[in-house]
C-alpha cells in the first residue's frame, strides 16, 4: 500500500478478472476480516436506452465498452 491508500492488484489476478483502467470494483471486509473484492461489470441492462432510438447492434456496443468473451 503507498502513502496515499491505493493497492495494488496483481497482474495475473487483473488478467483474470479482465480488469482495466478505470474497472469499477467494490471492496467489503467481513466480520472475520477477509476482504472481499468485487467486480462491477456494465451490461447491456445497465446502458440500455442511453443512446436514444439510433440503431446499433450489441457487438458494436460491446466493442466501444472494451468487452472480452472470457470463455
Amino acid at each position: 500500500m503507498d502513502k496515499k491508500g491505493r493497492i495494488v492488484i496483481p497482474k495475473e489476478v487483473r488478467e483474470k478478472l479482465n480488469l482495466k483502467e478505470g474497472s469499477k470494483v467494490e471492496i467489503n471486509m467481513e466480520k472475520d476480516g477477509k476482504i472481499i473484492i468485487s467486480v462491477k461489470r456494465l451490461t447491456v441492462g445497465n446502458i440500455y436506452g442511453i443512446a436514444g432510438k439510433e440503431s446499433i447492434k450489441i457487438e458494436e456496443i460491446e466493442e466501444a465498452l472494451s468487452f472480452e468473451d472470457n470463455e
